[in-house]
């Protein structure tokens, strides 16, 4: 197995999730490729290995698994950028985690401590499922979906791209969740979100528009 070299942009939590469920799974860090103007450094003692002309090295990618720490669209832009340059993308998985061996998850997925994922579940590419959350059977994550801590999918659920589940989100079985929808903090979802609609409340209602 190669090693990972984290990218990551400003400080944020999820290159610090990713340090953490490599530490604990044993999966080797080489370094961090610091991007952007407003890289600012990590309290790691990782070292810095470069900066975004890594993502383009041939050796480099050949020699590395990439995980793109941050949390904007362009993780998944750097992601693409360095599979169409032949690299690969990592998939990070905390070993606190339980995961159904029927499930499939795509790359540049994180999954933290305390997740369960049952059995076959599809978690697409881009996704971040964060401590504690469930995502039951048959359920379909889409590509760049979020999900907040202790938020629960039943079974059979459909979340679409890009989407964001609130922490301690509830959601009833076998709804669609639309693609850049929002379910907000604590909402319990009884009825299918359309896309980009944000929903909040028990039971969870679109947000009513500012006046």
């Amino acid at each position: 197995m190669k090693p990972i070299a984290l990218v990551v942009a400003r400080r944020e939590t999820l290159p610090r999730i990713i340090i953490d469920a490599c530490a604990a799974s044993g999966r080797p860090i080489a370094g961090l490729i610091e991007v952007g103007e407003d890289a600012d450094r990590l309290k790691t003692d990782l070292p810095v290995l470069g900066g975004e002309e890594l993502l383009s090295d041939a050796p480099f990618l050949a020699a590395h698994d990439i995980f793109v720490g941050i949390g904007d669209g362009r993780r998944r832009t750097l992601s693409e950028a360095v599979l169409a340059r032949g690299g690969s993308i990592a998939t990070v998985i905390h070993p606190a985690a339980i995961v159904s061996a029927s499930a499939k998850i795509g790359a540049g997925t994180v999954i933290s401590a305390g997740v369960v994922v049952q059995m076959d579940a599809v978690v697409g590419r881009y996704c971040s499922l964060n401590t504690a959350c469930t995502v039951d059977h048959d359920n379909v994550l889409e590509d760049g979906v979020n999900i907040a801590p202790a938020a629960h999918l039943a079974g059979g659920v459909r979340v679409g791209e890009g989407a964001f589940i609130g922490i301690g989100a509830t959601i009833k079985g076998w709804l669609r969740i639309g693609a850049r929808a929002t379910v907000g903090a604590g909402a319990v979802v009884l009825k299918e979100v359309p896309d980009g609609v944000t929903v909040v409340g028990n039971p969870a209602k679109p947000m009513s528009p500012k006046a």
